[in-house]
């Protein structure tokens, strides 16, 4: 039976630890309290807003670390399988290289701002 395609938002969710097929011991949405829901209220001006979101962003992305360093120690204990490290660290690998892209890009976009002449 053909599979249909998940679309972008979903699968981007899943890679930012979102995933609803994992168990809640290595789900790091349950390891990490979430912040405001699924919207994102605006609060003030728009670098604040942004500068606040990478915040919330990179603690997300360090809950997913933790969570993956746990799945390491319970594999080394023998209580989870191979498989699932595998693929948890390579969830962790990609959202690393997808944070350091983002950074580089938003610090290559200020200093370009920043060097515009008015």
């Amino acid at each position: 039976m053909v599979e249909g395609i998940n679309p972008l938002h979903v699968k981007l969710a899943q890679l930012m630890g979102e995933d609803p097929m994992l168990p809640p011991s290595v789900n790091p949405a349950a390891a990490t309290p979430q912040v405001g829901g699924t919207e994102f209220q605006y609060s003030g001006s728009p670098f604040e807003d942004m500068l606040s979101r990478a915040v919330d962003s990179l603690e997300k992305l360090s809950g997913q670390e933790r969570v993956t360093n746990q799945l390491i120690n319970s594999y080394v204990r023998g209580e989870a399988d191979l498989q699932d490290v595998m693929v948890q660290s390579s969830k962790l690998s990609i959202q690393v290289q997808l944070a350091v892209t983002v950074i580089n890009l938003a610090v290559t976009t200020f200093k370009e701002i920043t060097q515009m002449q008015v």
